[in-house]
């Protein structure tokens, strides 16, 4: 593997989650309107998201095709071409073929760039403690606190946000043209085939999960505030405050993570999530009074992701695995998601969400439990 370009991978993994941040925390906001526009349903805008995910999984899934990932040195480069494409195409016009065929490009472009410097963070800043870990996803969250924030306060438009993206994207494009994300795998030779996949179907099944979770939370969330209010902002204050939370959370795990294991923030985020749903659902918190559970959600996914990778002993092909799993959740969630509101409400909703975390922290303490075990024996 050749020497990786230490300062490029800092200065262009912070901006480039800075953009998926923007394009995260707009697209719920920019879905939810394009759908009263062009009057479309909710079965038609899960399919939007559903097409993002499959983006995200087809340049996630690349990886694992040995002829293909031979050759994908360019892994980066291209994941910003393709966000660059799909943020131009999504403002371009009012054709629904048109933002269809943008959300695969939009979801190739997040998950390339996700995988990719994750993880390098992962892999080579990152295995001691998640503390740097912790910060390119805090850069995360900034951009996705901005993007709400810049539309509900009036100083820039969805289409705006979405020109900025595609214009930042082939600077990142650019700019990380020399940098090559793949990592080798660290996992023993001699494990038998039924032993790896024993050790990594857990992993794949709680990445499934988390984004499931995730993305079911941050697309929908707008939506159902929208329903159940006048102000047309809502929505946007909602997630402003959510991903503001992100930011926090993340910076202030990064300060802890000497003494928090990567799965100590997975679990403490999940269990916070589980018990702020269910407070919404028994009605001891109305739902446009719970930004907070952005702060938990903010310690879930890159601390799982860390968690995962370290306990599977993987490099990019693991990475891709997990991600491809992850993305898998994010595309099915946010579409079951979208048949389950119009037919049995809210509270359906948020009871599926909490279902979900339940179960991820279940697998999680078995996995960990399973891990220790074969130490152990080791």
């Amino acid at each position: 593997m050749p020497t990786l370009p230490t300062r490029r991978i800092l200065v262009f993994g912070f901006l480039a989650f800075v953009l998926i941040g923007l394009e995260q925390g707009i697209l719920g906001l920019f879905v939810a309107e394009m759908g009263a526009q062009l009057d479309r349903s909710p079965e038609e805008l899960g399919l939007f998201f559903a097409l993002h995910g499959v983006g995200s999984a087809i340049v996630t899934g690349s990886a694992l095709i040995d002829r293909l990932e031979r050759r994908n040195a360019k892994r980066i480069a291209m994941a910003s071409l393709s966000l660059s494409l799909g943020a131009a195409m999504v403002v371009t016009g009012e054709s629904w073929l048109i933002k269809l065929l943008a959300a695969p490009l939009l979801g190739a472009g997040f998950g390339g760039l996700s995988m990719s410097f994750n993880t390098l963070f992962v892999t080579h800043f990152s295995q001691k403690n998640a503390g740097l870990l912790n910060v390119l996803n805090a850069t995360y969250g900034l951009g996705a606190v901005a993007a709400p924030w810049l539309v509900s306060t009036g100083i820039y438009s969805g289409e705006e946000i979405f020109i900025a993206i595609a214009a930042l994207s082939c600077v990142v494009m650019l700019g990380a043209w020399g940098v090559d994300d793949r990592v080798p795998s660290t996992l023993p030779q001699t494990q038998t085939t039924d032993r790896r996949t024993q050790n990594v179907t857990p992993l794949l099944v709680t990445a499934f999960f988390i984004l499931f979770l995730e993305a079911g939370l941050t697309y929908w969330m707008p939506s159902l505030l929208v329903k159940t209010s006048d102000n047309e902002l809502i929505g946007a204050n909602y997630m402003a405050a959510f991903f503001a939370w992100f930011v926090v959370v993340r910076l202030g795990a990064a300060a802890l993570a000497q003494w928090i294991t990567t799965l100590g923030f997975a679990l403490i985020g999940l269990s916070g999530v589980c018990a702020s749903l269910l407070l919404v659902t028994a009605g001891v918190i109305p739902l446009s009074e719970t930004t907070f559970i952005g702060a938990f959600m903010g310690l879930i996914f890159p601390n799982a992701y860390a968690w995962m990778l370290m306990t599977g002993h993987g490099g990019t092909a693991l990475g891709a695995k997990v991600l491809l799993s992850a993305i898998t959740g994010a595309t099915i969630g946010p579409w079951i998601l979208g048949w389950i509101w119009p037919i049995f409400g809210d509270t359906a909703v948020l009871l599926t969400l909490t279902g979900v975390s339940v179960s991820s922290v279940l697998i999680m303490l078995r996995t960990q439990s399973r891990a220790g075990e074969m130490s152990v024996i080791r």
